[in-house]
């Protein structure tokens, strides 16, 4: 596997202050809404987990912070940030983070399978991706269109037009192929699979 990966039930997490760096305490207790609070604490637990698998530190000295401008989490190790890639999601109850020590660039998205209407799908999906019409294929594609954003680095900033999936291959157009360009255009790979029950889950690893 070229990413390492796991997985926290929101429903399980231990106390914040077992866990937590002062500095990463200092933001948790700045988060107000129940709902933020516990999907960013899982998903800083399920990140540390990840490290803990390629380096030597111990849960407090992996810190997972809010850079300043952007407000993006980065890594520090030791005051420093490594260059590791790695990627954050949450969906329904559940946080996931992955890491690729071996990578350039990935992205991560989780999102549960469910029924959307159709102005949902021709609102985000070029007609040349809609290969299949299921319930868990739209899911699986929406996934793998988010990952890919995460891999780029821009947010929800993009048209969903210019990045397309199609046959598990990756287009960009527009602001989306200027961006992969910036990039040094990494060779990219999607994969889907359901690592939770009733879940799709979607990496973009960019070499």
């Amino acid at each position: 596997m070229d990413y390492l990966v796991e997985v926290i039930d929101l429903t399980t997490l231990p106390p914040a202050q077992d866990v937590l760096s002062e500095r990463e305490q200092a933001y948790y207790d700045t988060l107000k809404l129940p709902k933020r609070r516990t999907e960013w604490l899982g998903g800083r637990i399920a990140l540390k987990k990840v490290i803990t698998q390629c380096t030597p530190y111990a849960f407090k000295q992996i810190e997972v912070l809010p850079q300043e401008k952007s407000g993006k989490p980065e890594l520090v190790l030791e005051e420093k940030s490594p260059n590791l890639p790695f990627s954050i999601t949450h969906s329904h109850g559940y946080a996931v983070a992955a890491a690729a020590p071996q990578a350039r660039y990935i992205g991560i998205d989780l999102e549960k399978v469910a029924h959307r209407i159709n102005a949902w799908k021709q609102d985000f999906f070029h007609p040349s991706e809609l290969t299949e019409d299921t319930d868990t294929f739209l899911t699986a594609l929406w996934t793998q269109k988010e990952s890919v954003v995460k891999l780029l680095g821009t947010g929800l900033t993009l048209n969903s037009f210019e990045i397309r999936c199609v046959g598990g291959n990756v287009q960009f157009f527009g602001r989306a192929q200027e961006i992969y360009n910036q990039l040094g255009c990494p060779s990219i790979t999607l994969s889907t699979t359901t690592l939770i029950p009733g879940f799709q889950f979607s990496v973009a690893i960019g070499k």
